[in-house]
């Protein structure tokens, strides 16, 4: 009996353990990790008072890219320039052995003399009614022929040497003295260079915040993160299927043409329009099992924290834009939110 007795105690004891383990768990949940609450910082939401700034990767293009090429076929005779060159508009770049084509043009001529001379004899004879009016008409036919041939020939001869159509630098250059020329081949790239564009890559959720005149900072890392001053003055309308971005171009003056086509820099692009949006750290923001974003946020009169459901914008410089669900003056919790739940009793130390 008394062995029975003991046996009822002990099972008394360990279910009065139990059931305090379970009443200190329940205060953990409700109370956090200690009586005072989970501890976090927090930092209060103010809306962006210097306007939304973006951040890219871009590559330096020129602003006027020009390839030259020859309208004929030959062979390279004369390069009289060379890559990186200054040159100015009508100067000769290059020229093509014109020997076959000026043979051509001396044949041509020959030709129209003799439909000419054939024309002069036979026009006072027609004039007469003693030449058919048929024949009249093939002689004539002949003699236009022979003018547009001969015509032909003297342009070929005239495109055999390629000159500078405008005022530039020689940003490449892609034949050789003897080398073989194909129409429409490029032979040089003419490039200005006194004001460059950077094409920027822009994901198609941004772009509805970027627009023409929107000032830009651009660092160019070869030049020691010097920065040039920029505006967008091109936004293009269609998407690139792979990276679904869209190219946006800056413009900046390069007086000293220190700016090179295809240096990598990077683009800040500033849109004071957009100053009353909220940003947030990025870190903050949550998604629960559904795929929905939230963070908490404290309310300090309750020391409690609640749960808040958001709609997030455009990734920005300093954080991520916020569409619905905030607003100014809100607490946001930045740290310690790992362990809160919705309601969880919280300690603010900062």
């Amino acid at each position: 009996m008394i062995v029975k007795m003991k046996h009822v105690r002990l099972s008394l004891l360990l279910i009065a353990t139990v059931l305090a383990g379970c009443n200190s768990n329940v205060k953990n949940t409700s109370g956090g990790n200690n009586m005072d609450g989970i501890k976090i910082t927090t930092q209060k939401i103010v809306s962006g008072a210097d306007g939304i700034e973006y951040s890219y990767i871009g590559t330096i293009e020129a602003s006027v890219s020009i390839p030259l090429s020859f309208l004929i076929a030959g062979t390279a005779e004369q390069v009289n320039v060379e890559e990186g060159q200054s040159v100015k508009r009508g100067q000769l770049l290059a020229t093509l052995n014109e020997e076959s084509y000026r043979n051509a043009y001396h044949m041509a001529l020959a030709k129209e003399e003799q439909a000419q001379d054939a024309y002069n004899r036979l026009e006072p004879v027609y004039r007469k009614g003693s030449l058919p009016e048929v024949k009249f008409v093939e002689i004539k036919s002949g003699l236009a022929q022979a003018n547009a041939a001969a015509l032909l020939a003297k342009g070929k001869v005239a495109d055999c040497k390629l000159f500078a159509p405008t005022s530039g630098i020689i940003g490449r250059r892609e034949i050789e003295p003897g080398m073989s020329v194909i129409p429409g081949n490029p032979a040089f790239r003419l490039v200005k260079i006194s004001k460059v564009k950077v094409k920027v890559p822009v994901p198609e959720n941004e772009i509805a915040g970027i627009s023409k005149g929107l000032n830009a900072v651009v660092k160019v890392s070869a030049l020691g993160e010097q920065q040039f001053k920029g505006q967008v003055t091109e936004i293009g309308v269609i998407s690139n299927p792979l990276s679904h971005t869209y190219g946006v171009k800056v413009e900046l003056d390069n007086p000293d043409k220190v700016l090179k086509p295809g240096m990598i820099c990077s683009v800040n692009i500033s849109n004071p329009v957009l100053a009353s949006r909220i940003v947030i750290p990025l870190s903050a923001v949550q998604t629960d099992g559904n795929g929905k974003r939230f963070v908490f946020i404290a309310d300090a009169k309750s020391k409690k924290a609640k749960k808040k459901y958001i709609e997030t914008g455009a990734l920005v410089t300093n954080g991520v834009t916020i569409n619905k669900g905030l607003s100014s003056g809100d607490l946001l919790i930045t740290e310690g939110y790992q362990k809160l739940e919705d309601n969880s009793t919280i300690q603010i130390i900062k």
